[in-house]
């Protein structure tokens, strides 16, 4: 969209191979009423009025869908999830009515079978005056990019549990598999869904009809075991290719190593100072 370029303030990209497939990550940011359950205290409660109305803004087409979200809160204003096909997620949400906003932007591709690649960050439009609005200020503090890949790990891995175990159980039982055809239909069989799925299914419908049905591999597609070591192996799914963490990660080794030599230096002296002190003071 078209705003003047010192209002729009623009966060870090973050990436992260996820340790579940291309369609698991898009079915799950499509979903809004997935946010307060998932990410209890972070963004919502889980406990709190949950009901969510959803109305359709774009309809399903091969480039993607768009549905308003509102909630229980009648001062809130509805938000807004898009799917732009294949592989881009645009979350909008409204903050007073000055005109700021926040986007999330989302965008993921497979990388293998059981998992796929993401890359996402945060862009706020600030108001008609120019001002950042207080409930979005914690997002613009000025943090180096491994504390914001640190943080973004945490929130992902709220996620990430129950989509890699649904992706691989739904495989393993034949209920489901993103790597082979004829899925047409089998899906919703499989999750029963409710009224608050429009997004996913919006989306399932898409794979469906525009894509196939699957992600056509190439090679082995078996779809691997379930392992929680998988699932939270930060090294192997980002720091070892962000220059960033290594950079942090390399400072820290080696404020550990000093920190050994002088505690280690402390041990030995300290006796020897003690009994010095000791025959002073006697």
């Amino acid at each position: 969209e078209s705003v003047e370029e010192e209002r729009v303030w623009k966060g870090n990209w973050n990436f992260r191979e996820l340790p579940y497939g291309h369609d698991y990550f898009i079915e799950n940011v499509v979903d809004p009423a997935h946010v307060p359950v998932s990410h209890h205290n972070v963004v919502g409660n889980r406990y709190g009025d949950l009901s969510l109305g959803m109305k359709t803004l774009i309809p399903l087409t091969k480039d993607g869908f768009s549905i308003s979200v509102s909630s229980g809160d009648s001062n809130q204003p509805p938000s807004s999830t898009t799917f732009n096909a294949p592989s881009q997620v645009l979350i909008k949400s409204d903050f007073g009515t000055d005109g700021a906003r926040q986007y999330l932007e989302l965008y993921s591709s497979p990388s293998r079978p059981g998992f796929s690649n993401h890359v996402g960050r945060i862009v706020i439009i600030k108001d008609s005056t120019n001002e950042m609005p207080k409930l979005l200020k914690q997002f613009t503090l000025p943090l180096p990019h491994w504390v914001n890949h640190v943080m973004a790990s945490a929130f992902l891995h709220q996620d990430a549990l129950f989509l890699h175990g649904q992706e691989r159980s739904f495989a393993k039982y034949g209920q489901y598999q993103t790597t082979k055809p004829n899925n047409n239909g089998s899906y919703a069989k499989a999750v029963l869904p409710t009224s608050t799925d429009k997004g996913v299914m919006n989306f399932r419908n898409w794979m469906s009809k525009f894509a196939g049905g699957f992600i056509p591999f190439k090679g082995d597609t078996a779809m691997p075991k379930a392992d929680n070591e998988v699932v939270f192996d930060v090294w192997n799914s980002h720091t070892k290719h962000c220059k960033y963490c290594l950079t942090a990660l390399n400072r820290i080794k080696k404020m550990r190593a000093v920190a050994f030599i002088a505690s280690a230096l402390v041990a030995a002296i300290r006796p020897k100072f003690l009994g010095m002190v000791g025959s002073i003071v006697g």
